[in-house]
């Protein structure tokens, strides 16, 4: 099975980078090698694991009712928390009401279990209702989803594989760079459909909403960002079919294309392997008609450290070293 993470290992994307108080960070990445396996058109579609692989996911410790700690992972692309049926058993906790679970590839039916309090690092939920999944589903004892995140800063250290949540420390104006640290460069951010989303982003020239999912291995674009994206180009770019396979085991047909510019701000990202689907998600949200994106992890990861301040309303990129990121140049 070809994952995200196989496609974005393969090229060897490295950095040029000025100051952060006047240039555009970008990332170069080479042109496509036609005779990459990897890259190479298949008869049949290639299946794609939308979720996480276990070398990039990062959780945080989390306390249950008093115990713990159990490992969750943080997911900015979920709606509600969400434990697993092994911890919740574990802990006796009461069941709750059956609810409908909605996933990037569809949705499903799921228990629930009642929980007097959650602490994960600053943040705390208190009396909450939250949906059960299999530990084989979510390969971990719980995700943290956008329900606890409010008013937070999520900070993802991907140089030193930490993740931590602690209080936002508000919103630091316009400035556009946080001159705390030189190599830090901030994006204006705002919240729709309880997430992060990038104020000026475009893929390929065509302005579209970028969702910061870092559930996600890889980034997907929606089918009314594929199709603006091929009137602006004056021929198209190579591409394949593939399906995505969610966690639930459900399959949704897409292709995979290399865009060759990727804008947030004053972040720059060049050559960036992109899926194009009409994800469950996009339609839930009524985005089918309006070109959307959700970044994810592929993207994060190509940065230092990313800080996601859900109270401050914006996006910290650290330029440097990250998981598939060389070390940085200036």
């Amino acid at each position: 099975m070809l994952t995200r993470r196989n496609m974005a290992g393969g090229l060897g994307l490295s950095w040029m980078a000025g100051k952060a108080f006047s240039q555009t960070t970008t990332a170069h990445a080479p042109p496509l090698n036609a005779s990459d396996p990897n890259l190479a058109l298949q008869d049949e579609p290639i299946l794609l694991d939308a979720g996480l692989d276990d070398a990039d996911r990062m959780t945080v410790e989390v306390s249950i009712n008093g115990q713990g700690p159990f490992d969750f992972v943080v997911d900015t692309g979920a709606d509600r928390s969400v434990i697993s049926v092994e911890l919740a058993n574990r802990l006796l906790l009461p069941r709750g009401p059956d609810v409908i679970v909605h996933g990037v590839g569809g949705f499903r039916p799921a228990p629930t279990a009642a929980v007097d309090r959650v602490v994960a690092g600053e943040t705390v939920l208190k009396d909450g209702v939250l949906p059960l999944l299999p530990f084989e589903s979510l390969r971990a004892d719980g995700l943290l989803g956008v329900d606890i995140l409010q008013g937070q800063n999520v900070v993802m250290d991907f140089k030193r594989k930490r993740l931590e949540i602690k209080r936002s420390e508000g919103d630091f104006g316009s400035r556009g760079i946080d001159y705390r640290n030189p190599h830090d460069i901030a994006v204006s951010a705002d919240s729709r459909f309880g997430r992060l989303t990038i104020v000026d982003a475009r893929i390929a020239g065509v302005r579209c909403q970028a969702f910061i999912d870092s559930g996600a291995s890889g980034s997907i674009g929606n089918g009314a960002l594929a199709r603006a994206v091929n009137l602006r180009l004056s021929k198209s770019t190579p591409s394949m079919p593939v399906r995505l396979m969610g966690a639930a085991g459900d399959l949704t047909p897409g292709e995979f294309r290399i865009v060759r510019k990727v804008q947030m701000g004053a972040v720059r990202i060049d050559n960036l392997p992109l899926i194009f689907a009409d994800l469950h998600i996009f339609n839930f949200w009524n985005l089918n008609d309006k070109p959307a994106v959700l970044i994810g992890a592929d993207v994060l990861k190509l940065f230092a450290k990313v800080e996601l301040d859900f109270g401050g309303k914006n996006v910290r990129f650290r330029v440097g070293q990250g998981l598939d990121a060389p070390v940085l140049s200036a």
